[in-house]
């Protein structure tokens, strides 16, 4: 509790901190917008899935910035400012919002189990827990690597996932039919609360990744352009 306390004090010499907070919240809000007006109920990750998971990116920068402060660049703690805080924080805030877009698409099953056929609906919600998971997941190895080769790892991202979402969106036939089956498989015989806890663990497992990967990473240089500003305020201070 003392460690926490303290690693929340140091927040403060984080950089950028409103802008940060103020993009977190946008893409809260982004995201439980698009689930508000049903733009997102079709395909298998969901564009509210994907603001709710890009939120944790700005905790991410929050943490590493405070890591810039001359203060705490000569700070036995400037290690886990780089590499198991950041996870954490992210991990965490990340489980909020995530936690709440299950509890949304939970509300859309709730709804169609009035209708006559629920099982041909509800399934697809299920696949978008578990596929928004999986998308997370790999969006927490973007973080590791994009505090220290940006360019490269955007790239990267944008390489995979933008297809991956443009094909998820035609959910019909092909991997997503396959992906739809093996979901309904588990419900029927397992129950549909391991689809959860699968996503829950699914998320985790990344966020494991994710921490291996910045302590391997640890002492390469932060990238000059993802925290070009926040550097320069740093040796201004």
């Amino acid at each position: 509790m003392i460690n926490l306390k303290k690693y929340f004090k140091l927040l403060k010499y984080g950089l950028q901190i409103k802008t940060m907070v103020i993009l977190f919240i946008a893409f809260f809000a982004l995201g439980i917008f698009f689930e508000f007006i049903g733009y997102s109920q079709s395909g298998l990750i969901p564009f509210s899935g994907l603001y709710l998971g890009l939120s944790g990116m700005y905790i991410h920068q929050i943490v590493i910035s405070s890591s810039l402060s001359s203060l705490v660049q000569v700070s036995s703690l400037k290690k886990k400012l780089q590499s198991s805080i950041p996870t954490a924080f992210t991990t965490c805030s990340l489980m909020i919002t995530f936690t709440v877009f299950v509890i949304l698409r939970l509300c859309y099953t709730r709804a169609n189990a009035l209708k006559a056929d629920p099982a041909a609906d509800t399934t697809i919600y299920y696949v978008n827990i578990l596929a928004t998971a999986c998308m997370i997941a790999f969006v927490f190895l973007y973080f590791a690597f994009s505090s220290r080769y940006y360019i490269v790892s955007t790239v990267v991202l944008c390489i995979i996932l933008i297809p991956v979402l443009v094909s998820s969106s035609l959910y019909r036939g092909g991997i997503s039919e396959k992906i739809l089956s093996t979901t309904s498989q588990i419900i029927d015989s397992a129950g549909a609360w391991v689809v959860v806890v699968m996503s829950y663990a699914v998320i985790l497992i990344g966020a494991l990744f994710s921490y291996i990967i910045s302590l391997a990473l640890y002492r390469k240089p932060l990238s000059n352009i993802a925290f070009r500003n926040a550097m320069r305020q740093a040796q201004a201070k």
